[in-house]
């Protein structure tokens, strides 16, 4: 059953991959941009209470700019590493130091296929998928019994 199971979640995410990059590829761009804005999202939901820092993080990733950026045609590869290092510099913050490796990981990848000329239809799924996967990790490190224990006893 598991490898059933993995293999249906193996064609979907190949399915959404593609799809993604095929958008991607003929200039639309609305999946992207709210896959852009779903990020923003979930990162400041990981601070709750900071609005200065949710104001921080909207003005950095500001959801109209890049739409407009991308159909104008004016969003370079220099942006896309901007984009890339401020969202990893937020997961970093965020997450446990045991995930330090994973994160570098994912981040010596993408660079790597930058280095190698992929196209924005190859990074932003690897770019999307990497970033949900790490802040999957850091909602599942701050939701595990441990972490529950940890603030009860803060709490005291």
């Amino acid at each position: 059953m598991q490898k059933i199971e993995t293999q249906i979640r193996d064609t979907y995410y190949k399915a959404y991959r593609d799809a993604l990059e095929q958008q991607l590829n003929e200039d639309q761009f609305d999946w992207v941009c709210k896959l852009h804005r779903e990020i923003v999202i979930r990162l400041c939901q990981l601070i709750p209470k900071r609005q200065d820092l949710h104001d921080k993080i909207a003005e950095n990733m500001d959801p109209v700019i890049f739409k407009q950026m991308l159909e104008s045609k004016t969003y370079r590869p220099e942006d896309f590493v901007k984009l890339v290092q401020y969202v990893f510099g937020w997961i970093k913050k965020l997450c446990a130091p045991v995930r330090d490796a994973e994160i570098d990981a994912s981040l010596n990848r993408l660079f790597g296929m930058m280095q190698n000329r992929a196209t924005l239809g190859k990074l932003v799924p690897e770019f999307v998928f990497s970033v949900h996967k790490h802040l999957d990790q850091i909602d599942e490190d701050l939701n595990s019994d441990k972490s529950k224990e940890l603030k009860s006893l803060l709490k005291k």
